[in-house]
């Protein structure tokens, strides 16, 4: 098994961010449903910047350490992050 790489996923809301450590997808998305005690077990993984849906392991694989997802149950749509919800720079 191929050593895990790290990723951070938020809530839809994005109240809550949790660092995980995973080397698949499906381990991601377990990882993810025990982090945020979701126990539907119905979640889509979406990128954080764009809410792209990150469905296939190829696709995983691609994407850099850290990426930002959004974890999102049944009936969540991502949104984009307001601008003046982010810290100053």
């Amino acid at each position: 098994m191929p050593a895990g790489r790290p990723f951070r996923v938020s809530n839809a809301s994005r109240s809550s961010r949790k660092g995980i450590v995973a080397s698949s997808l499906k381990e991601l998305i377990s990882k993810t449903l025990e982090a945020f005690l979701i126990t539907t077990g119905v979640v889509t993984l979406v990128l954080e910047e764009d809410g792209t849906v990150v469905d296939t392991e190829e696709f995983f694989q691609s994407l850099d350490d850290n990426t930002h997802f959004v974890v999102l149950q049944k009936g969540q749509k991502w949104t984009q992050v307001s601008v003046h919800c982010l810290p100053p720079t």
